[in-house]
């Protein structure tokens, strides 16, 4: 009897050490603190924990893992199962998506920019690109359109533009350095000293960055109407880890994502409604960009359209039929 009791002691040990051993953990790596940027994540942990039991976990790193510049290729190497990462950061490595970035592509809302991301992400192309990096499209991090923050006097006409040193990477610093702008891609991180130290004049930021990287604390004013676009982040995933999951844990996760984006959108449309509160306590001034200044710009992104349909197709891709599917997914999201 002692001999089988110690044995079945040792199968429940055994079995306990087995069931312990099979959860999941995933490290995450993001950039900066958390944010209106990071909510989806955030949320997603807490949705996976929640429809696993526990057996699921992210553990959310926010820059103990990799800098923002280098996470896809921590991703491409396994150091770490998800990353978030900004397409205009390596451009040569994300070619495909960088149609997103294009200069007033005409997304007016976050529901609208989810619908193209996405839509993107789903074409083959994209998909073959970032499986050269080992990584798999998740979901998008929508951000609304860029607006500047600038020291001194006001910049809103096509000549002020001239010669300003903006802080904008991808497709926004293009449209600035086609009316004279001096472009500078410093990541969001170096964007405080950047300005403060008058490396750059203005930086261009969706509302939450100008919060969480306080470019707003040293700012003078804003463009309230500028929009000429915005950047793309997504959030990829591991290849060989999303193959290695359960069948379980990869439902959890994909069944996951319409709820975390769902929770980012609600959470952002509550820091725009206390924005005017935020500019009103630091005292910035609100800028009402000319529309003959607004227009001027809008007459030089199609050429910045065909120069990069131009250059991705010599490259191989389709490019043409990336940004026509932003076009007719935009009119569809209208339902036009």
């Amino acid at each position: 009897m002692k001999h089988l009791t110690t044995t079945a002691i040792g199968a429940v040990l055994s079995l306990s050490f087995v069931a312990e051993a099979a959860a999941t953990e995933w490290n995450v790596s993001l950039w900066g603190q958390r944010r209106a940027f990071t909510e989806h994540v955030e949320y997603l942990a807490e949705a996976l924990a929640e429809r696993t039991n526990g057996e699921f976990t992210l553990n959310i790193s926010y820059g103990g893992l990799s800098n923002n510049r280098e996470n896809l290729d921590g991703i491409s190497i396994g150091a770490f199962e998800m990353a978030q990462f900004c397409a205009g950061y390596h451009r040569d490595k994300n070619r495909a998506i960088t149609v997103l970035e294009l200069p007033f592509l005409g997304v007016s809302n976050l529901e609208e920019e989810v619908a193209v991301s996405h839509a993107v992400y789903d074409h083959p192309a994209v998909a073959d690109e970032m499986a050269q990096w080992n990584a798999r499209m998740l979901m998008t991090s929508p951000m609304p359109q860029y607006n500047l923050v600038g020291t001194g006097d006001p910049r809103d006409t096509i000549e002020e533009f001239n010669g300003m040193r903006v802080r904008a990477t991808g497709g926004l610093g293009e449209i600035f350095a086609s009316v004279g702008g001096v472009p500078t891609s410093v990541t969001a991180t170096e964007a405080y000293q950047a300005l403060e130290g008058g490396t750059v004049d203005t930086v261009a930021f969706a509302q939450h960055a100008h919060l969480s990287f306080r470019t707003i604390d040293i700012a003078d004013w804003w463009t309230e109407n500028l929009n000429p676009g915005t950047v793309n982040c997504p959030v990829v995933v591991n290849i060989d880890a999303y193959d290695a999951l359960s069948d379980e844990e990869r439902a959890a996760l994909d069944g996951a994502v319409e709820d975390s984006i769902a929770h980012y959108l609600a959470n952002y449309a509550e820091l725009i409604e206390r924005w005017d509160s935020v500019l009103e306590e630091r005292g910035v001034e609100r800028v009402s960009v000319p529309e003959e200044t607004i227009a001027g710009m809008q007459e030089n992104a199609q050429a910045i359209h065909d120069a990069w349909i131009a250059d991705m197709s010599a490259q191989g891709l389709p490019a043409q039929e990336l940004y026509d599917l932003v076009q007719t997914t935009l009119a569809e999201a209208r339902g036009e």
